[in-house]
């Protein structure tokens, strides 16, 4: 056999070698494959009524609110306790219920680093504790599953992915955190006060309607109202300040403003601070609620169209209350005697039992329009030492029980646009409120109360 020969079968056999040796460790490696198992946590998230984390860096306690479906609060043991978003708690409980642990024969895990605690609704509960070790990307653990009598029913032996593992720390928790502060709808809000500088004005919803109670009494405007419990509702955390700051760099040692915002049973409330950045767009403010207080940012502009002055949410109507309230109309002179009173008989009115006239009925119609339903083009709240126009006459409405309903002041002034009728409240301890109304029907009530201020007093 020549020399050129042998070298072919020796590359030949060489080749055949190799490929059985690469066929071989394939054989291997697939039997190695088809011995591992995947097992699953096996609970379902939208059953879970609280996820605990506890590690050496920290612990968190995750509860779902019993009255509702889909709220979430977060405790911390450095004091920090904030609602969760319910997207970034759902997302993270499917993650988990979605998990695979690769099963081991024996216990690969010496003790545990931290654990992850899941409670559902059912009663059972499974504990997931994590090793320090990290291998190959993934993380040793131990599950233990308990029934709703805490009788064990698996114990799971394993490894996890790494990156799922430490994504559930109570560090990586608190960016769960909501960025809403004042979590709650609006219809629920029944209470509002806000104070900044030397100003201060406090809001309560009743069965009638907004009123301001503080630091005055009157209705107040509901559309003003309103926004306002939009544009607080909409503010957000725009950062969470987790480290110590103190609050002369804050500026919460002499805070800008304060809000509170409250439903029936508890109140939250924002205390704005200094300016957070170099172009202060955004403030340092504290947000407290249920006894826990958080340092946050929010931004400037969301609080630039908030106001703390009275005025502002007083209503545009001087009545409070609605037309079919009024039973009785009664007009007064400048001394304070009663000129005229009417009483609602239907569409028309009696004065004295007697029906009035089409002028006086049109009157008094048009009278009641402008203190109940048609809305002022000025309000202003003025004290004792504000000078006003000289009162032409006194109005009173009063309800079918004779109560008062209200009881204004009258006074014309003379403007630019014409003649204007200025409806004036008294608020108690010389201050008033005044309702300014301009046009014909304007002009109109002012000649006809002059009139019948001026009429003789009636005979009883």
């Amino acid at each position: 056999m020549s020399i050129r020969t042998l070298l072919i079968w020796i590359i030949i056999a060489g080749m055949l070698g190799g490929a059985a040796v690469f066929v071989r460790q394939k054989h291997i490696a697939a039997l190695g494959e088809q011995e591992v198992v995947w097992v699953g946590l096996e609970f379902d998230p939208a059953g879970v009524i609280s996820l605990s984390v506890e590690g050496e860096g920290g612990s968190v306690e995750i509860q779902r609110d019993a009255d509702s479906i889909d709220q979430w609060r977060g405790a911390w043991s450095n004091g920090v306790s904030w609602g969760l978003a319910s997207n970034r708690v759902r997302a993270g409980l499917r993650s988990l219920a979605t998990a695979r642990v690769r099963l081991s024969d024996e216990a690969v895990m010496n003790s545990p680093d931290r654990t992850t605690t899941v409670r559902s609704r059912d009663g059972s509960i499974i504990t997931l504790s994590i090793g320090s070790d990290r291998l190959g990307g993934r993380v040793p653990v131990r599950v233990e599953q308990r029934d709703e009598s805490g009788a064990i029913e698996r114990v799971v032996d394993g490894w996890l992915d790494t990156a799922l593992v430490d994504s559930f720390t109570s560090d990586v928790v608190l960016g769960w955190r909501d960025d809403r502060l004042f979590d709650m709808a609006a219809s629920s809000v029944s209470q509002l006060r806000l104070s900044a500088d030397k100003h201060a004005v406090s809001l309560l919803r009743t069965p009638n309607g907004w009123v301001i109670d503080d630091p005055i009494e009157v209705h107040a405007n509901r559309e003003k109202v309103d926004e306002l419990v939009r544009s607080l509702l909409s503010v957000q955390a725009q950062r969470f300040i987790d480290e110590e700051i103190d609050e002369a760099t804050s500026g919460l040692s002499k805070p800008l403003a304060r809000i509170m915002v409250g439903d029936e049973a508890s109140g939250s409330s924002l205390t704005i601070g200094t300016r957070a950045d170099i172009n202060a767009d955004t403030l340092y403010a504290r947000f407290e609620q249920g006894g826990h207080s958080t340092l946050i940012t929010v931004s400037t502009d969301a609080l630039t169209k908030l106001t703390a002055y009275p005025d502002a949410y007083v209503s545009k109507t001087a009545g409070g209350f609605g037309l079919t309230s009024v039973r009785s109309v009664r007009v007064l002179g400048r001394d304070d005697v009663m000129k005229l009173d009417a009483v609602r008989n239907g569409a028309t009115w009696l004065i004295a039992d007697q029906e009035a006239d089409t002028l006086t009925n049109e009157s008094i119609d048009r009278l009641l329009s402008i203190l109940l339903l048609q809305p002022a083009f000025g309000v202003r709240l003025v004290d004792a030492s504000f000078e006003l126009p000289k009162i032409i006459a006194g109005v009173e409405l009063l309800d079918a029980n004779g109560a008062p309903l209200g009881e204004y002041d009258i006074a014309l002034e003379q403007a630019a646009d014409g003649l204007r009728l200025l409806v004036i409240g008294d608020l108690g301890d010389g201050r008033r409120v005044v309702w300014g109304y301009r046009g014909d029907d304007a002009q109109a009530t002012g000649t006809w109360l002059t009139i019948a201020a001026s009429r003789p007093t009636p005979k009883n």
